[in-house]
């Protein structure tokens, strides 16, 4: 009987839990309408690549309490997959009218988190609306006619784990990598109008989703179709003209989209106001890279007599220049603003930044430092002290590299048109704050308010260093004062504020560098030109470029094969081919990427070599060149011949044929004998197996791509720029690779104390062990343990054992394991009841078992009762409302609180306070302990809880273990007193000897 009711009330709860917790179906969308977001609209994203479309829609109002809106989209209206979800706060949701999604670039569509099968959303069965592109091949080849997919997969998955295929089309004798969709995320972006036959439309909704899951309804699709625009305008152009030099400089900012840019060219024109391709002279052009390579120029002035531009110094002020930007596609965009040249001098010019590329030391060999300067010293903030405001505390900032070491800053202050200080602070130990003391005359408080503002000089002294060229370790040198390094700031009085506030103004060697910037650029060893990396301020001197070790391989898809009816189908670039499959073979539904690899650069002709993956395709690869150059070679003949045909506009289209079959043949030369010469590529056809070939590979592909070389410019964003020159050796550039360490030599220290503290350990244990009585300083709480167990047996009242609310990767909460043991065992000894309600459903076993095991070693297990230790909740304040009810109503005798406790404690211990009962408190929780101090009888305080197993048990182990804690303490304040004593006196090697962290 109790079988079937169990049966029947499992029964019950899953139909709860089917029909109580499921969302609407695609039948009840109707009865959602009326919670559906307005407004939903899709718009092209202007200037960008033409893959980027806009999605906006109003949001509901917050007593919806949506709590996320779930973007679908699809290329079918009745077909919608899950993209993204917006996240919103449900309490306030959202405080605009409007909310906007940008779908464009490249992002993941297919990855191991995907469904293997199509399936509807959890909470919209029946629907348009499906969890995710599902992992199936076919469903992936209809949709890759639509997208542009490019997958990321790991290294050696790529190396070693693809299959060797073939398409199904039987003209194609190309072998490609084979690639299973649990070894890859597919990452997808929109096609353009233009890019296809027919453009494509993608269709979008937007569905809000309230805190409790349900989905509150479902709008109907919009849709939209990105089209490749011509870029945006540039926001400025900058020109400025150098007198000594004779040249131009132009410098130029770029659109908010520029990732599409390729090109830019900048023209002189004659109309500034009605500027046109007709009435403008070309001046400058080149690539621009999608805004990552550089936006300046040099433009001598001789250029423009070269080109019978009439322009001279004298009229060059009178001279107009615009530029205008290329996209992929060829399309122009408009005119920027015209600029007029800034007539100076190269005096004007920022400094030419000198700066030196290092490793990042003791680190895992993922970052290179590049250094331009010494260390960068500024004055944040200022605020007065004392009531006669003469005396203010001046927050300052340092940048600079870990491996600079700082050892004294020096600030001189002076007074307006004074050239001798009035005070001069030497911070030998910096803590970014100082004190200056004001003259009276200069105190923001008087009854007449400081107009002159006080100038700050600061000069540093610092100790050069090496680093180890083998083990990476840091060797420093003597320090030294830094000469011709001088900053220099002032102290404006701010009659608002009533403070002094430092002015934006930061001079460096009497030149203001506050507005300048430090551009970095790098080049990769395989690359052709210098791509930015970071933008830097003035305020900075170093900056950490991370050099990503290669985990993944990216490659295009290029198609896809998958298995139906005994028969491969293939979906590649647009067409579609099937053939039956052969008896015994066996065919995998597949991604098709492309078997060829990056190889090596090869030095002569600065060319990357490529290789398959598959050894006995890279065998082939040079006989595959070599038929492509006979083909060539016939093709060029043919139309050698036919340049005697009569007809003009043929004989043109023929020359023009010739001219680049020659060209082709020349570069297909080249590469085989690059192929030939190469000894790396020879080494690697030599390997056994495709797996020995591709280990070869991979040693040397994956170093070559984090080689770098670096470059700087400084510029004030206007035209003035300086560019300082990239190291090279032998007129070849330098190539940078970040090193990984074994060792990190600032931990060494901590090494040295870990044996100390090992030592003592081992020391004080086995002194234990020995019978030795080790002294322990006596705790009250822990002492009055068994007169408050003893009171309880005495009154017959029961005691309460609190845990707190902590789990079990709280500290406190194992340590009071630890003291429940004790305090239950003496408790099974008196056969006093006692309670331990626990807040945490995994402490409870835990605690059911130390409370049977207590009773047990005392030989009474008979007076164990399992329910005496139960859960009550994990609600904090129901929590306290359960406790406090036990107390009132056991008339509790003593109260345990050991563990971790927040806003609950106080609520407890009065209640315990109310019935009388003895408390014995202990926690971590510093907030908590004043509490526990004013309410309690007796507070374990901090590590006094850690500590208490160790008193309360006496076990070698534990007693050997705080005593050594006791000695490496006493031993750290030895440290710290001496170190303190030393820098009172300017004497601060010992506090550097200790890393800050």
């Amino acid at each position: 009987m109790k079988l079937h009711i169990r049966a029947l009330a499992l029964i019950l709860l899953l139909a709860l839990l089917v029909f109580g917790c499921s969302g609407p179906s695609g039948e009840n969308q109707k009865k959602l309408g009326k919670k559906t977001v307005e407004n939903l609209k899709v718009e092209d994203i202007r200037g960008d690549g033409g893959d980027g479309l806009m999605l906006s829609w109003k949001p509901l109002p917050k007593e919806s309490r949506v709590q996320e809106y779930r973007i679908y989209r699809g290329v079918h209206p009745d077909t919608l997959f899950f993209v993204t979800a917006v996240q919103v706060n449900v309490k306030t949701g959202v405080g605009t009218d409007e909310m906007f999604y940008s779908d464009s670039g490249y992002n993941p569509l297919v990855s191991l988190d995907s469904p293997r099968k199509l399936k509807n959303e959890r909470g919209a069965k029946g629907s348009i609306l499906y969890r995710g592109v599902p992992r199936d091949a076919e469903i992936m080849a209809r949709l890759s006619e639509s997208y542009n997919l490019y997958t990321q997969m790991k290294s050696k998955d790529f190396y070693y784990r693809t299959k060797k295929t073939k398409s199904a089309d039987p003209e194609d004798e190309g072998i490609y990598a084979g690639v299973k969709f649990n070894q890859q995320t597919i990452l997808a972006s929109l096609k353009s109008m233009g890019s296809t036959p027919e453009p494509i439309n993608y269709y979008y909704t937007v569905v809000p989703v309230n805190e409790r899951g349900q989905y509150l309804g479902i709008p109907k699709p919009v849709s939209g179709t990105p089209v490749d625009d011509a870029p945006l305008a540039s926001p400025g152009l900058y020109c400025a003209a150098l007198e000594d030099l004779q040249e131009l400089r132009f410098e130029w900012e770029y659109p908010i989209s520029h990732s599409d840019i390729q090109a830019y060219e900048i023209l002189m024109v004659r109309d500034p106001e009605v500027p046109s391709r007709e009435n403008a002279i070309p001046v400058a052009s080149g690539p621009v890279g999608g805004g990552a390579l550089k936006n300046n120029c040099v433009v001598p002035l001789a250029q423009f007599m070269q080109m019978s531009i009439p322009l001279s110094w004298e009229n060059l002020k009178e001279a107009h220049f615009a530029i205008i930007f290329s996209d992929g596609s060829r399309n122009q965009s408009p005119f920027s603003e015209a600029a007029q040249p800034l007539l100076t001098h190269s005096r004007d010019l920022p400094q030419v930044p000198v700066f030196r590329v290092e490793d990042k030391p003791m680190d895992k060999g993922d970052r290179i430092s590049v250094i331009w300067q010494e260390p960068v010293v500024s004055i944040t903030k200022t605020s007065s002290v004392n009531s006669s405001g003469t005396k203010l505390k001046i927050n300052y900032e340092i940048n600079k590299t870990d491996s600079q070491k700082l050892n004294n800053i020096y600030f001189d202050f002076f007074e307006p048109g004074n050239d001798k200080p009035f005070t001069t602070i030497n911070e030998f130990h910096q803590d970014n704050i100082i004190h200056l003391k004001l003259p009276e005359r200069y105190s923001l408080k008087g009854n007449k308010m400081p107009q002159d503002s006080l100038k700050v000089r600061i000069t540093i002294a610092t100790q050069p260093y090496k680093v180890h060229p083998k083990n990476g370790r840091i060797i420093y040198e003597k320090s030294r004062l830094v000469e011709n390094y001088e900053l220099v700031q002032y102290l404006k009085p701010d009659p608002v504020m009533v403070a002094y506030m430092p002015t934006r103004q930061l001079f460096l060697n009497g030149q203001d560098v506050s507005s300048m910037q430090n551009v970095v650029y790098r080049k990769g060893y395989r690359g052709s030109a210098f791509t930015q990396v970071k933008t830097n301020t003035s305020y900075e001197n170093n900056l950490d470029v991370t050099v990503n070790y290669l985990a993944n391989v990216g490659q295009p898809v290029l198609g896809f094969n998958f298995v139906k009816n005994d028969t491969l189908h293939t979906y590649m670039g647009g067409q579609r081919f099937s053939r039956k499959l052969k008896d015994g073979e066996k065919a995998l539904d597949l991604a098709l990427l492309p078997s060829q690899i990056d190889f090596t650069l090869n030095t002569e002709s600065k060319s990357t070599l490529s290789t398959s993956i598959y050894l006995d395709e890279a065998k082939n690869t040079v006989q595959n060149l070599k038929k492509d150059l006979q083909e060539k070679k016939a093709e060029l003949e043919k139309n050698k011949k036919a340049l005697t045909d009569p007809n003009t506009e043929r004989a043109l289209t023929l020359a023009t044929k010739v001219e680049n079959d020659e060209k082709q043949i020349e570069a297909l030369q080249a590469k085989i004998e690059a192929y030939e010469k190469n000894p790396l590529f020879q080494k690697a056809l030599k390997a056994k197996s495709s797996r020995s070939m591709m280990k070869l590979v991979a040693s040397v592909r994956e170093p070559e791509q984090r080689k770098h070389n670096y470059s700087m410019f400084r510029t004030n964003g206007k035209g003035l720029f300086s560019e300082a020159v990239p190291d090279t050796l032998n007129e070849d550039y330098v190539y940078y690779s970040p090193i990984s360490n074994w060792f990190d030599w600032n931990k060494l220290l901590s090494l040295f104390a870990v044996i100390i503290f090992g030592a003592m350990v081992v020391i004080f244990v086995n002194l234990a062990k020995k019978g030795k009585d080790l002294y322990m300083r006596p705790i009250a709480g822990l002492q009055e343990i068994d007169n408050a167990i003893g009171r309880a047996t005495e009154m017959g009242r029961p005691m309460l054992y609190c845990m707190g609310n902590g789990g079990l990767s709280d500290v406190a909460t194992l340590a009071s394991m630890g003291i429940l043991s004790l305090v239950a065992r003496k408790a099974a000894e008196y056969d006093t009841k006692l309670i331990v309600p626990c807040y945490d459903y995994i402490v409870m076993p835990i605690a059911q078992e130390i409370v049977r095991e207590a009773h047990y070693a005392v030989g009474r297990p008979d007076s164990y009762e399992k329910d005496n230790v139960f859960y009550l909740t994990s609600v904090q304040f129901a929590y306290v409302a359960g406790v406090n009810g036990i107390m009132i109503r056991e008339r509790m005798a003593t109260n345990f609180f050991m563990g971790y406790f927040a806003a609950e404690a106080l609520l407890m211990t009065e209640t315990g306070n109310a019935v009388g009962a003895v408390q014995i408190a202990g926690s971590d929780a510093i907030t908590q302990i004043p509490f526990f101090i004013t309410t309690c009888d007796y507070t374990l305080i901090g590590e006094e809880l850690y500590a208490a197993s160790a008193y309360l048990n006496r076990e070698p182990m534990l007693l050997g273990t705080l005593k050594a804690q006791d000695y490496f303490k006493f031993l750290i304040l030895v440290f710290i007193i001496a170190g303190a004593v030393l820098a009172s006196f300017q004497m601060t090697g010992l506090m550097q000897f200790f890393p800050l962290k």
